[in-house]
């Protein structure tokens, strides 16, 4: 039995962040069903790369929902909502702050109705608050909070991972809609969350936030123990153009390393950086560039040294470790093909989605 066998969904969200979140909530046993307005619906799926009729993006994490078509602003639709509202367990919606409330469709409204009822509200700056009607995209939500600030290069620091709308998106709703629930089970009765994008990015830098006000300053992009300004945590390019992360932060690590790149005179540097840090981390990059990253990957596979190549997405999925943890699944698509993607979620101790029991 799936954790969440029983439990009925309303997703009215659309693009990301939202049908991530009833994704995750699907593959842990929800049945859920996904209303779109009319034509052209939920515009994600129009956005190629397709498969079939429908974007790959789309069909990843729409897969296993029903998808029906209502528009909330007619009467006759409303009240069909409100019918299925009524026995639901959660509606999940990404509309801008105020407009479900508008449409007649709120929590005070649905409570009213049902109330067992969970609503979970995703919206780039929460539900109040001077930003709240505030327009916004992963990027500026990443800048709002300062990720941007300590990440990416300072030319271009976009980030090439929507981190905001899945990490504190979708699973931060996903994570508080389960916590809702469990807490019904006491109380009887639902309740509204409030995700806000850019706030939820705020908790993944607490130990940065921590740091940076016992020192009384902003970190430095790429000078700081984790962003580049240590020798022994830094990313080394390879002869050939590839890359090689190197991640040595205790003593034992960094003596790992040193024995095996044959510069054992490194053994008691300053490896965490300092004065000496740029000098050291020169003479490790000419190290590297001498071999390829396949001749590394060798050298280091029995090495307890913390060092890891970086690896494309098609390399990602041939990799013997995710291979054996068969931490993707083979979805059909609707022109016959097959896409690869990850589990959701990633493990659960005697439990599989429903693509790997179909396997």
């Amino acid at each position: 039995m799936a954790p969440l066998d029983g439990y009925h969904v309303l997703d009215l969200s659309l693009l990301l962040p939202g049908p991530l979140a009833t994704q995750i909530l699907r593959d842990l046993g929800a049945r859920v069903t996904k209303i779109e307005p009319p034509a052209p619906g939920d515009y994600m799926a129009l956005w190629p790369p397709m498969v079939g009729d429908v974007a790959a993006t789309y069909h990843a994490v729409n897969r296993g929902k029903e998808i029906i078509s209502l528009d909330l602003k007619s009467t006759a639709d409303r009240d069909r909502f409100y019918e299925m509202a009524a026995t639901a367990d959660i509606v999940l919606e990404g509309f801008r702050p105020g407009v479900i409330d508008k449409l007649g469709i709120g929590y005070g409204e649905l409570s009213r109705r049902n109330p067992r009822i969970i609503v979970c509200s995703i919206s780039g700056y929460g539900q109040a608050g001077p930003y709240s009607q505030r327009a916004g995209h992963d990027l500026n939500y990443q800048a709002l909070a300062g990720v941007l600030s300590i990440s990416g290069g300072e030319e271009t620091p976009n980030p090439q991972l929507q981190v905001a709308d899945t990490a504190a998106g979708s699973y931060a709703a996903a994570m508080l809609v389960v916590a809702a629930a469990l807490e019904r089970e006491r109380t009887g009765r639902g309740r509204h969350i409030d995700i806000s994008m850019s706030e939820q990015l705020l908790p993944l830098m607490t130990t940065t936030f921590a740091a940076a006000d016992a020192e009384e300053r902003d970190p430095n992009r790429d000078a700081e123990l984790l962003s580049g300004g240590a020798p022994c945590y830094r990313v080394y390019r390879t002869k050939g153009g590839d890359h090689i992360t190197l991640g040595a932060l205790e003593p034992k690590f960094w003596l790992s390393v040193v024995e095996q790149i044959g510069m054992p005179d490194l053994a008691g540097a300053a490896f965490h950086g300092g004065p000496d840090g740029p000098q050291i981390a020169a003479r490790l990059a000419e190290v590297f560039a001498c071999r390829t990253r396949a001749e590394w990957e060798a050298i280091f596979a029995k090495a307890d040294a913390c060092v890891e190549p970086v690896l494309g997405f098609q390399e990602v999925r041939a990799h013997p470790h995710w291979q054996a943890r068969e931490s993707f699944v083979t979805l059909p698509t609707p022109d016959g093909r097959e896409l690869r993607v990850p589990k959701m979620p990633a493990s659960l101790a005697g439990f599989d989605t429903e693509e790997q029991r179909r396997k």
